[in-house]
């Protein structure tokens, strides 16, 4: 009787002995083997490793009651006109500022528009701070209810 029978672990261990051996003996396996865990880290480093995160884009419809939030954190910038998040001078702030509103303050859908590609949506604020003031703000800066 071998010792294999008697001992259920010596099977794992004459395995990973023969595994050893035929990367001692067989070059191009060697190289597979260094190739694969190459090809696995350059695409585990390349994914970014999300940790199972999912992004769901947000569909907005006119009237819908949602939340304003920075996914940055922060307050969430509102202005009078879509795409004026940094595009204007110190000047043009005053005119262009509507107000900053605190993570968490509801808000109504008015309207939605891209602009240079980037999504814009027109909210009436309807707490906090800012109550009873609309401007458009970055879509990221939208949660659904």
């Amino acid at each position: 009787m071998s010792d294999s029978n008697n001992n259920p672990g010596a099977g794992a261990g004459s395995a990973a002995l023969g595994i050893l051996n035929t990367l001692k003996t067989n070059p191009k396996a060697l190289y597979a083997l260094i190739a694969a865990i190459a090809i696995g880290s350059l695409t585990m480093a390349l994914t970014g490793g999300q940790d199972g995160q999912v992004h769901v884009k947000t569909v907005v419809s006119k009237g819908q009651s949602v939340l304003l939030e920075n996914p940055n954190g922060g307050l969430s910038h509102v202005t009078a006109a879509p795409g004026m998040m940094g595009a204007q001078t110190a000047e043009e702030d005053q005119d262009q500022d509507i107000c900053n509103a605190k993570p968490g303050t509801r808000a109504t859908v008015e309207e939605e528009q891209v602009t240079g590609q980037l999504p814009y949506v027109k909210v009436n604020i309807t707490d906090g701070d800012c109550q009873g003031k609309s401007g458009w703000t970055s879509k990221v800066n939208i949660k659904g209810q």
